[in-house]
């Protein structure tokens, strides 16, 4: 007599729940790796536009290029030393009365122009010597018995004679003078004028001056040498995430050796 069949060697589970129930786990396990892929994903994208790395750096060199200038507003703290040799063209304005005293004698060219009038008396006393011949041409009134005659008569009479002459001349006259003579001339009283003009004039500056300056200075800075290689002793830079590049340690075979040129 054979034994009765056990019931769990009778029961085997069906077929489809076995299948259903990988293809679950599956499913679960890429939806949760799809769930943490994006998550990271977001927080990734999240630390890329909001996180900085902050790089401590020290005992590094740095090459640092320069603008070609700088416009700046400086404090001068010192005095200015300027040294002044130039002429300056002035314009002076004069307007004032002026006494202008004189002291010393003038020598000067003084010139006549003038009628100078001449009153007086010559007197004449002096013998007038006459010897000559004098033509006689007139008409004589002549008396014969009794009757006048008008005879004419030519003749030349000879006059040889010392005759005295004694008189007065009276001389009144307004005689003409013009000339030119040095004299010499001294002024009494002050001369008054007044003057109302502008005078050009240069004016000689040479001198040291110390200049404080008190307002900010505006200045512009030029670089020549527009890149200047600095020295680095501490430094704490903060770059975003985006602007930090991940490079490869070079290995200790690829590093060239100490004082050997890559």
């Amino acid at each position: 007599m054979s034994a009765p069949p056990s019931p769990s060697a009778d029961r085997a589970p069906p077929p489809a729940a076995r299948g259903v129930s990988w293809l679950g786990l599956l499913l679960s396990a890429l939806l949760l790796l799809t769930v943490l892929s994006a998550a990271t994903a977001a927080a990734g994208c999240w630390a890329w536009r909001h996180l900085h790395a902050r790089i401590p750096l020290g005992g590094q060199r740095a090459d640092i290029e320069l603008p070609p200038s700088i416009r700046v507003d400086a404090d001068v703290t010192n005095t200015v030393r300027v040294k002044l040799d130039h002429q300056l063209a002035v314009r002076v304005p004069i307007s004032q009365d002026l006494t202008i005293p004189i002291t010393d004698p003038l020598a000067l060219k003084v010139h006549l122009d003038t009628e100078v009038p001449i009153h007086l008396d010559v007197p004449v006393n002096q013998m007038l010597h006459v010897d000559q011949a004098f033509d006689l041409d007139t008409t004589v009134h002549a008396k014969v018995w009794g009757m006048t005659f008008d005879v004419p008569v030519q003749a030349k009479v000879p006059l040889k004679a010392d005759i005295p002459v004694s008189v007065v001349i009276p001389v009144r006259k307004q005689l003409p003078l013009s000339l030119t003579l040095p004299a010499t001339v001294q002024v009494l009283d002050p001369i008054r004028t007044h003057i109302d003009t502008v005078f050009d004039a240069k004016v000689p500056v040479r001198a040291q001056l110390a200049l404080p300056v008190t307002a900010p200075v505006s200045a512009q800075l030029s670089f020549p040498q527009r890149v200047v290689p600095v020295g680095i002793s501490k430094l704490d830079a903060e770059l975003p995430l985006r602007g930090v590049q991940l490079l490869r340690t070079p290995s200790a075979a690829s590093t060239p050796p100490s004082g050997a040129r890559p």
